[in-house]
């Protein structure tokens, strides 16, 4: 394709796509700016490599393809840098088991809902840039297990892995160290009317 030619069918997908792949860049690095950044340099790998594009297939999908990659380049750099995959999203209580705990109970509650998903923030910005990336493609965007494979150029089973671990790693931090299981009514009635000094331990 001529360079003209080629111009203009990027500016195309970037007026039509532009939206979409920001999404995925920020659900990636959590941070308005890295994402924008990371939007702009997807379009310009894009425009380097038209010639790869394979038109029967979804646009979307191959530019999903490039950002994921693109931002998990930059969350690389960030780590090289010192910068951890953390970027001042904590509100100063140094960490996320110390945000208040959601109340099943209470779900009514709006505010309920921005804790919630502040907690899952926080989670996914503390994964490894594979697993985040596995998380977003799947779960934001439902991409099957053998897509993330070619996007991440690793195998099926393999994403299958990174999710589940994923998972349980979101679990960990989302349910606090110091709290315990509820216990039955009846096991509460008993320590309750008893004083013995073994069971307050």
């Amino acid at each position: 394709m001529e360079h003209d030619g080629r111009r203009g069918a990027v500016e195309r997908a970037y007026l039509e796509h532009a939206d979409d792949v920001y999404r995925v860049a920020y659900a990636i690095l959590r941070d308005p700016d890295a994402a924008a950044d990371a939007t702009h340099d997807t379009f310009a790998r894009a425009f380097e490599r038209w010639e790869q594009y394979d038109a029967k297939r979804p646009l979307g999908a191959w530019l999903h393809g490039i950002v994921t990659n693109a931002a998990r380049d930059a969350l690389r750099r960030r780590r090289v840098r010192g910068l951890g995959l953390e970027h001042g999203r904590r509100d100063g209580s140094g960490s996320v088991r110390e945000i208040a705990v959601v109340d099943p109970a209470r779900d009514a509650d709006p505010a309920l809902d921005v804790v919630r998903r502040r907690l899952v923030d926080e989670a996914l910005g503390m994964l490894k840039p594979d697993a985040r990336a596995a998380l977003v493609l799947r779960h934001y965007h439902g991409y099957e297990y053998a897509e993330i494979a070619t996007i991440l150029g690793t195998s099926p089973g393999n994403v299958g892995s990174i999710i589940s671990r994923a998972h349980a790693a979101i679990r960990a931090r989302l349910i606090p160290a110091h709290v315990e299981p509820p216990q039955p009514p009846a096991v509460r009635r008993a320590e309750g009317r008893s004083s013995s000094p073994e069971v307050m331990r």
